[in-house]
């Protein structure tokens, strides 16, 4: 699920860029499990796609599927000045950056 200000943000970097995009929450050393939008990404082996969002395609890393798995997810978008600016993220290119707004904790509406 996106907030208002992660869709804005959305259709902004699609303005700015034309390849195919993928939302990919992972499991890295530097951010964890903060939400990267790629360009023309290439999943690996441990990634599986979980969602669409926006036309867009959520790829979680397995290790974290039975985390998230049921769950609401919620990604948010807010300046990058504050949450870091240091990102290889799309939208860090304009000054912003996504963050998971509600991290997994409560089972989703049906």
């Amino acid at each position: 699920m996106l907030t208002e200000a992660a869709r804005a943000l959305l259709a902004r970097v699609r303005t700015e860029r034309s390849g195919e995009l993928s939302l990919v929450i992972g499991n890295g050393c530097c951010d964890s499990t903060a939400p990267f939008l790629f360009e023309a990404y290439l999943a690996g082996p441990g990634q599986a796609q979980v969602t669409e969002v926006d036309g867009v395609p959520v790829l979680l890393d397995a290790a974290l599927l039975a985390l998230f798995e049921g769950r609401e997810v919620v990604v948010d978008a807010a300046p990058a000045d504050a949450m870091g600016e240091d990102s290889f993220s799309c939208e860090a290119e304009l000054g912003m950056r996504f963050s998971l707004a509600r991290m997994p904790g409560g089972v989703a509406a049906t």
